[in-house]
């Protein structure tokens, strides 16, 4: 079996599930529309702010989506996810985001990372906007850095705005009182909800008509066991949705059934 026998067969023109999406064919559910329209008010008033939710409930979606809406020549993104690291290493990565070269210290590091910033807010006129994902697993003393990071001018010029993304457990980490100063500098909080029972319909069909001029291939009862299973997670809705297609394909039917999402469920 090949997967484009699979598709060919529910007249899919490619996978509709797939990560390697692009940006402009992401969903803007409700949830997502929302959590955009926060973190644009983060963009306009900058500084720090947090984007949380569960493992695969669209945190990277939405980062991509807003990333790819701020305008070229007023701001630029920068992201950085290597986040299990100690000081220097968090540095150095850090240096290398911003096209700099890592001196192996963490003062000159921090101070070539702050000039940079601020040349490029008060000489370029471009606002940077750093994005640190998987921020929950970072140490408490590097998040204690961020705050830092974002200091200019004794903490009276916004030159970067920060953004911090990871799951739940980071709202929980800033409770600490060694972070209260980072805490207290967080505006704008975004916590990604899981999907509605009728998001979760929408998502499956949307995914469907973006490869598929035909008719809808996932039966009501199949998308309501697959809501349920799931917890409305988008990443497992991915996943459940395609390895049901490939059931569905084997059993020769042309629409996938609650029974095929069952066969996922008990392998």
């Amino acid at each position: 079996m090949k997967m484009r026998d699979v598709y060919s067969h529910f007249n899919l023109s490619s996978d509709p599930f797939t990560r390697e999406i692009k940006t402009e064919n992401l969903k803007t559910l409700p949830g997502v529309s929302n959590a955009l329209e926060q973190l644009q008010i983060l963009f306009d008033t900058k500084g720090i702010g947090i984007l949380t939710g569960k493992s695969g409930s669209g945190k990277t979606c939405v980062l991509r989506m807003a990333s790819d809406s701020l305008h070229q020549g007023t701001y630029e993104s920068h992201y950085i996810c290597h986040t299990s690291v100690g000081i220097q290493e968090f540095y150095s990565h850090l240096c290398h985001t911003f096209g700099l070269q890592p001196c192996g210290r963490r003062a000159p590091m921090y101070k070539a990372v702050h000039e940079h910033i601020l040349n490029m807010h008060r000489t370029k006129h471009v606002h940077p906007i750093l994005i640190i994902d998987e921020a929950d697993k970072l140490g408490n003393d590097i998040l204690q850095e961020i705050r830092l990071i974002a200091n200019f001018n004794y903490d009276s010029l916004n030159a970067v705005t920060i953004l911090l993304c990871g799951q739940e457990p980071l709202i929980q980490k800033l409770g600490l009182s060694s972070l209260e100063s980072l805490a207290n500098s967080v505006t704008v909080t975004v916590r990604m909800d899981t999907l509605k029972k009728e998001e979760t319909f929408s998502y499956i069909e949307q995914r469907i008509g973006d490869v598929s001029s035909g008719a809808s291939i996932f039966t009501k009862p199949s998308m309501n066991l697959i809501h349920d299973a799931s917890s409305g997670v988008m990443r497992v809705i991915n996943n459940m949705a395609q390895h049901a297609l490939i059931k569905a394909y084997l059993s020769g039917n042309s629409t996938v059934e609650k029974e095929h999402v069952q066969s996922v469920l008990s392998r």
